[in-house]
């Protein structure tokens, strides 16, 4: 898999058993609906979560560019894993997740 989406999750707002709503921050994309992310970055946690859809100034979007904020809600299994972690300094490290975007069409 070729990693093309990277998304920095700043605040878990809500998480179910299938699925999670967050406050990202794209580090690499463009991300789009359908992304599937596989992989926390620091912790190599496996998780299995597709992008269903994105929401920035409180209006549905299609894509979130790196260095913009959007919510984001995630489907699938892993969620527990986009808790922040503390790091060997004592501070709170946030989640990088990644993955890919879905093929253009």
């Amino acid at each position: 898999m070729t990693v093309d989406a990277e998304l920095q999750i700043h605040e878990v707002r809500s998480a179910t058993a299938t699925g999670v709503t967050v406050v990202v921050r794209c580090l690499r994309g463009p991300v789009r609906p359908g992304a599937r992310f596989s992989l926390v970055r620091d912790t190599r946690a496996p998780i299995d979560l597709t992008v269903t859809s994105i929401v920035r100034y409180n209006r549905p979007d299609h894509t979130v560019d790196p260095g913009h904020s959007a919510l984001v809600t995630l489907r699938g299994t892993g969620a527990r894993e986009l808790r922040p972690t503390i790091g060997e300094t004592g501070r709170e490290v946030m989640a990088v997740v990644q993955g890919a975007n879905p093929a253009a069409s």
